[in-house]
């Protein structure tokens, strides 16, 4: 099956929505700043190397096991939609669309649906608890997660904001593409 491949925050979305997400649900929701100590914390844990990327995350989004995290993030997409940039128009595409993205699968899956999405990856978190199960959906792993969620799918063109570290994504398909400040350049 034929089917064009994004990342999403950078690339479709013009910053990272995780970090967004956060920040919507702190105004809220204030509580969530007694979470705010334990995230410094396994922030500088992460910084000292003591804790790896899908460590950090899992503990960084401890927050929502203090608020209903799936529907704040339908909320959080309700105002945010606007923002995605104009040209990633999933229903208007004439093949099919896989987003793979290391933000949590919960967080953009909302938009993602309602643009027409065909396949959302993810990283695998759990809206209750922010326990990632599996790694970090980031690099490497994209490919893993591609690989068992769209088997079967041909790339015809990759997207990404980081053609370094989505160099793994890159690779999947026949041409490749930068996303700079929302615009499109062919690599």
């Amino acid at each position: 099956m034929l089917a064009d491949l994004y990342d999403f925050d950078k690339t479709v979305y013009p910053v990272d929505s995780a970090t967004e997400f956060w920040l919507f649900c702190l105004k809220r929701h204030p509580k969530i700043i007694r979470h705010i100590p334990h995230q410094i914390f396994s922030a500088v844990k992460f910084f000292l190397k003591k804790i790896d990327l899908t460590k950090f995350k899992g503990e960084f989004f401890c927050f929502v096991k203090s608020i209903d995290a799936q529907n704040e993030a339908e909320l959080f997409w309700d105002k945010n939609a606007n923002k995605i940039f104009p040209w990633f128009r999933p229903e208007e595409n004439d093949v099919k669309t896989v987003v793979c993205s290391a933000s949590p699968e919960f967080e953009i899956s909302p938009v993602l649906k309602r643009l027409g999405a065909d396949v959302i990856i993810g990283t695998d978190m759990d809206p209750k608890t922010g326990e990632i199960r599996g790694k970090n959906c980031k690099g490497a792993e994209k490919v893993e997660r591609i690989k068992k969620e769209a088997d079967g799918y041909i790339f015809r063109n990759a997207y990404t904001d980081n053609p370094k570290s989505d160099a793994p994504l890159l690779s999947l398909a026949e041409n490749k593409f930068l996303i700079k400040n929302g615009e499109i350049i062919k690599l």
